[in-house]
C-alpha cells in the first residue's frame, strides 16, 4: 500500500515537471499544482504522525447508496495501540497484531499469520469486509485527494473546523471532471480533514466504486479499552487451516 507521503511526493515531483516546461499561458494551472502539491505534503505529514497515537476513534459513516436503499447509516469505531489496531462495527471487527490478522462477524472470527513484512496495518480489502465500502481510510482519502488535486483547473482551499472536540485543518478540491477516471465528464469535489496530532477526521466525496460517501469523526479518546484487540466475548475463533482457537 502507498504511504501518505510517497502520495505527496509523487504529486510534488509532478508539479515541479510542470513548472519546468511551462509558459506564461499556463501559469496559473502550473501554480494550482504547486500549491495542491503544497497542502497535500503538509496533509501527508499530518497524517504521518497518526501511526504513533493510541487513541479511539468513532466515526458516523453516510454512504448514499446505502440511503437510497434503507439501509442505516453506519458507525465504525478505530482502536489503536501501536503496534496493535482494530476496526469495529455493531456485528463485526478486525482486529490486527503483529502475529495475527483476526476478522469476525458476530460470534464467528477466523485468524490468519501476520508475516514479517506485515506491520503497515490490514489491507483495504480487510478493512472493507468489516466496515463496508463506504469507510475510508487515511491512506485512501490522501489518494484520492491527491489524485483530484492533479486534474487541470482543479483549485485546493484550505479551512479549519472543529470536528469531535479536535481542532482540524480541511482541504476542499473543486473543479474536477474526472478525479478517479470512473465518471468522466461529471462535475465533483472531494474533502479531507485531518486533526492537528494526525487524525483523520472527515472526508467527502466519491469513492473508487463510484458512490458518494461522507466519514466524519464523532468521538476521540487518547484511551482504548484492552478488549478492543480481542474477539468478543464467547466467539470462536479459527486459525488458518481449520484449527479452532
Amino acid at each position: 500500500m502507498t504511504s501518505p507521503r510517497q502520495l505527496a511526493g509523487r504529486l510534488a515531483a509532478l508539479s515541479a515537471l510542470v513548472m519546468l516546461g511551462a509558459g506564461c499561458g499556463v501559469i496559473d494551472t502550473v501554480q494550482n499544482a504547486v500549491d495542491a502539491a503544497t497542502t497535500v505534503t503538509d496533509f501527508a505529514d499530518r497524517l504521518g504522525k497518526s501511526a504513533e497515537l493510541t487513541f479511539t476513534a468513532e466515526y458516523k459513516i453516510v454512504d448514499n447508496q446505502q440511503t437510497r436503499t434503507g439501509d442505516k447509516q453506519t458507525n465504525v469505531t478505530v482502536a489503536q495501540q501501536p503496534p496493535n489496531s482494530a476496526l469495529i462495527t455493531g456485528d463485526g471487527r478486525l482486529i490486527f497484531t503483529p502475529e495475527h490478522t483476526t476478522i469476525c462477524d458476530g460470534k464467528e472470527c477466523n485468524r490468519t499469520p501476520n508475516t514479517v513484512t506485515a506491520t503497515t496495518g490490514p489491507d483495504a480489502t480487510a478493512v472493507a469486509s468489516v466496515a463496508g465500502t463506504g469507510f475510508v481510510t487515511p491512506e485512501l482519502a490522501l489518494g484520492m485527494v491527491t489524485a483530484a488535486a492533479m486534474v487541470p483547473n482543479a483549485d485546493v482551499d484550505t479551512s479549519e473546523r472543529k470536528i469531535a472536540g479536535q481542532d482540524t485543518l480541511c482541504a476542499n478540491v473543486t473543479g474536477i471532471s474526472d478525479p478517479l477516471g470512473t465518471a468522466e465528464g461529471t462535475p465533483g469535489e472531494l474533502t479531507v480533514c485531518v486533526t492537528d496530532s494526525g487524525l483523520l477526521a472527515a472526508f467527502s466525496g466519491r469513492t473508487e466504486t463510484g458512490e458518494e460517501v461522507a466519514v466524519e469523526l464523532v468521538k476521540y479518546s487518547e484511551k482504548v479499552a484492552k478488549s478492543a484487540f480481542a474477539p468478543p466475548a464467547g466467539a470462536k475463533v479459527v486459525d488458518a487451516g481449520g484449527t479452532q482457537g
